[in-house]
């Protein structure tokens, strides 16, 4: 960063700390009484914030979608008679091409995830996310008219850029404008938006399949226009980031905002006080003007950002890029591509379903405890796919298609669900577009990698492991349950400024849940 650009974010900020230490303390008590309240009253308390969360929403579902027809078309007759190789057994898709088509759409989702991290600290989130589903648009219209296999390629890798950018746009406002009581509840909901898209995605691939006709799959594309553009429209409409305007020295117009997104039952130039104080102490903390991407690498901030690569990364470790196809790998067990896309439709609704009780479990158990869990429910069931290789005759292939759709539910519901709203709030809020962009892009780099080693694994042409490509990600869940138990805090009730705190005084991750907040008098609901 240039020595004048460092200057006028020093400006912005010294411009922005005009406000008393009471204020700010006021504001600190708001925050202190609305952490008791439910989540209901929480919700009817700030309405408007809650609605502004839906650009996260329609990022998930932008995401979702795409990640289904992306990763399930390949499987559909129609496809691979216009795309795929003859050989002694039948139609099959050359691994180079399934390899790219997959995993390439994951590398630029990291590219755009990494790009509009800087991208919106000049500019904010509000038009990047509007310009992220316009290039989801783009990308769409290739992909329709693709007639060759590079044509489809060029039109995935496209909308692969507008996912990565989206997907960081979409998390780092819910987190920014979110009510701190309803952070965890909304990136939850963001994961059940996107489970939710891919059970819709599969159900439509699953309408044409028996049709054989090159339209079939050009539908399923076509219908990608429409989440990209409710995704543009839902940004368009959404109120700049108040985190961002303070950050470029804007408080008047972040005041404005604040008025629109929060109740005025309690004052907002204390809250907004507390914010600012909030974003300057980090400043100080860190003895520089503004975020960069390497500050995320140095003090604390480092296990902060391993933390939330961490927890991005955890379910493509753990299998999901093996899960993600497994349409196509039980095409190559024998089994009839109806049904699998039928047992498919219902682990997407098992998935939400599981989402639902995690929720409700989590009032009992702490979201660390949910992901060590699932980490090790994990572990097991790929042993035991892995086992069914060995077993004969078809009924193994179908308990294989069964247990690798129940898995998916349990990487959805104890991993994702349970791991991406912890990842949302340990980053401090000077980093947090950074830190989330970074996150995601780990998340894509490893869906990357994994997407195009696991057809080399599989595939007829290629290794033909078959079942036994669960026993690598067996091994690596291991290493991923000794990350979780050493790495992953457990962040509930606890504010920006709180964790920053016990990072700042090295606290260790495993004991954050023995931290006691100041009590405040309980308010009425």
């Amino acid at each position: 960063m240039g020595g004048k650009d460092t200057e006028a974010v020093a400006a912005h900020i010294e411009k922005a700390t005009n406000v008393t230490d009471d204020a700010a303390e006021r504001g600190r008590l708001i925050q202190e009484q609305e952490r008791q309240l439910s989540l209901w009253a929480t919700v009817k308390l700030h309405p408007r914030a809650v609605l502004a969360c839906s650009v996260a929403f329609a990022a998930g579902a932008m995401f979702g979608y795409d990640q289904i027809s992306n990763g399930s078309t390949i499987a559909m007759p129609a496809f691979m008679m216009y795309y795929g190789d003859h050989n002694e057994s039948g139609l099959y898709l050359p691994s180079i091409w399934t390899s790219l088509w997959t995993s390439m759409t994951s590398l630029l989702q990291a590219v755009g995830a990494i790009c509009v991290g800087m991208i919106s600290d000049r500019f904010g989130r509000k038009w990047p996310g509007v310009m992220a589903g316009i290039l989801s648009i783009v990308g769409t219209v290739v992909l329709y008219y693709a007639k060759s296999r590079g044509a489809l390629l060029a039109g995935k890798m496209v909308c692969g850029l507008a996912l990565g950018a989206g997907m960081a746009i979409g998390t780092t406002y819910a987190s920014e404008v979110a009510p701190l009581k309803l952070r965890v509840p909304i990136q939850t909901i963001l994961v059940v938006f996107i489970v939710f898209m891919q059970g819709l995605a599969m159900g439509i691939v699953r309408i044409f399949v028996p049709n054989t006709d090159e339209q079939a799959f050009r539908n399923v594309f076509a219908i990608q226009w429409a989440v990209g553009g409710i995704f543009a429209v839902t940004c368009l409409f959404a109120p700049e980031s108040p985190v961002y305007l303070i950050n470029s020295g804007r408080v008047d117009a972040a005041e404005k905002v604040m008025k629109k997104l929060y109740s005025s039952k309690f004052s907002i130039d204390d809250r907004l006080a507390y914010l600012v104080k909030t974003i300057s102490e980090e400043q100080e903390q860190q003895r520089i003007s503004a975020g960069s991407y390497l500050d995320c690498l140095r003090g604390s901030n480092l296990k902060r950002t391993l933390t939330v690569m961490f927890l991005y990364s955890t379910a493509n470790l753990g299998g999901a890029a093996f899960l993600s196809q497994s349409i196509y790998f039980l095409l190559t067990l024998g089994l009839p591509s109806v049904h699998i896309f039928d047992i498919s439709i219902g682990g997407f609704a098992l998935a939400i379903i599981v989402i639902l009780l995690t929720g409700f479990i989590g009032k009992f158990l702490s979201r660390r405890r949910m992901l060590l869990m699932g980490c090790l429910i994990n572990l097991a069931f790929l042993v035991v796919i892995g086992c069914l290789y060995y077993a004969s005759g078809m009924g193994p292939s179908w308990a294989i298609a069964v247990l690798m759709n129940i898995l998916i539910s349990i990487q959805t519901s104890l991993m994702q669900a349970v791991g991406w709203p912890i990842a949302a709030e340990i980053s401090s809020y000077r980093l947090r577009v950074k830190s989330l962009s970074i996150g995601v892009f780990a998340q894509t780099l490893s869906t990357w990698v994994m997407t195009f080693t696991v057809p080399y694994m599989y595939n007829v042409d290629s290794g033909d492991l078959g079942a036994r490509t669960a026993f690598p990600f067996a091994g690596i869940t291991v290493l991923l349950v000794i990350g979780a138990y050493f790495l992953v805090p457990d962040t509930t009730g606890l504010s920006t400024e709180e964790i920053d705190r016990l990072y700042e005084d090295k606290v260790s991750p495993r004991r954050f849940s023995s931290f006691v907040t100041h009590d405040v008098p309980r308010v009425a609901e």
